[in-house]
């Protein structure tokens, strides 16, 4: 979904957040939804959907953390969810960076935008 009239201010906010989502996991979502949520539509759709995946993912690793301690070999999941979110993080800050809006395949909406 292209949202007419995103500035490119709003598109590179958007990238930047994809991109501190994809090293610092919910912290760097929050830092980006933070700074850009009040800079257009555009950019607070796309850092709330940053900021939420971040959130799910550290959600899915605590689970995980804690299942582990029950059943030793659930512990490598954690790696494939941090690589998750490093791959779909960049697909999402080239969609943004393109204008494009980007959804993630699985997250939580607990952050409206």
């Amino acid at each position: 979904m292209n949202i007419a009239g995103s500035t490119q201010e709003e598109r590179t906010g958007a990238l930047i957040t994809y991109i501190l989502t994809a090293l610092f996991g919910w912290l760097g979502g929050l830092i980006g939804w933070l700074i850009w949520k009040g800079k257009g539509s555009f950019a607070k759709d796309q850092t709330t959907e940053a900021f939420n995946f971040g959130l799910t993912t550290l959600i899915v690793i605590i689970v995980i953390s804690i299942l582990a301690r029950f059943v030793p070999f659930l512990g490598f999941l954690t790696w494939i969810v941090g690589l998750l979110q490093l791959i779909l993080s960049i697909i999402g800050g080239v969609a943004a960076n393109k204008g494009t809006a980007y959804r993630y395949p699985f997250s939580l909406r607990l952050i409206k935008s």
